[in-house]
């Protein structure tokens, strides 16, 4: 009887461990998920929201953290960079078990938006540096960029935004071109605002390209056209003063 009390004691001891461990592994898992990755254990009725604060909070996984930390440092230590902002945010949602008709699983969707402002004074080939020091550290589309050079002394201030581009390299011959053709647009005259935004697949044809222009007449738009078809954005959708959807 003893032997048999013991060895009772002892499965039921073992059930639990193994039952804590499976426990404290989706714990873990649900807490530090990258993106789009659902937590096994969450359980919700079926229509209901997800908790907009669960304990524990889901955080984006260490080794992206880890990179994104790596990334931001890099562009800190480039010449003529003035600011460097990040910010990670996670919007959920849900989808049902299929083992489970009465659950739906959470599903965590990390992004991180990186701002860097440089100086006035940025050439194409410095502003062009940031994105290709970021691509050396990342391997996740999560990661987005806006990136502002101000107005001075004969340009206007232009922002481009390359949007979840990071998961591949970027030659800094490329965002060089990216940034020479938008410091020769924002120094052309009657611009008065320039932006443009770069796919994720990187193709800046495929982009697109604002452009407002004061006075919006015909010859002035003629003369800045010109200047476009002379840079990486030649093949770039236009908006702002032009037709919407215009090409060059």
């Amino acid at each position: 009887m003893h032997r048999r009390g013991a060895a009772a004691v002892a499965l039921l001891l073992t059930g639990a461990l193994l039952s804590g461990c499976s426990a404290l592994h989706d714990l873990a898992a649900g807490s530090t998920t990258g993106d789009a990755t659902p937590s096994p254990r969450t359980c919700l009725p079926p229509g209901a929201d997800p908790d907009p604060s669960p304990t524990p909070a889901p955080t984006l996984d260490p080794n992206v953290a880890t990179q994104i930390r790596k990334a931001l440092a890099a562009v800190r230590a480039l010449p003529e960079v003035d600011t460097v902002g990040e910010s990670t945010s996670n919007a959920q949602s849900t989808y049902p078990d299929p083992e489970r008709s009465y659950c739906q699983l959470v599903e965590n969707h990390f992004s991180t938006d990186v701002t860097v402002t440089m100086s006035p004074e940025a050439t194409p080939q410095q502003a062009g540096a940031v994105p290709s020091a970021m691509a050396k550290h990342l391997a996740w589309t999560g990661v987005s960029l806006s990136m502002t050079v101000p107005a001075g002394p004969g340009h206007v201030a232009s922002v481009v935004h390359y949007n979840r581009t990071f998961d591949q390299s970027i030659p800094l011959e490329t965002s060089t071109g990216v940034a020479d053709g938008l410091q020769r647009i924002a120094s052309t005259s009657g611009v008065t605002s320039v932006e443009a935004s770069i796919p994720y697949t990187m193709r800046v044809e495929y982009g697109s390209l604002t452009v407002t222009v004061d006075p919006a007449d015909e010859t002035t738009l003629a003369a800045v056209r010109s200047v476009i078809d002379g840079t990486a954005f030649a093949d770039t959708t236009l908006h702002g003063s032009f037709h919407n959807g215009a090409k060059p």
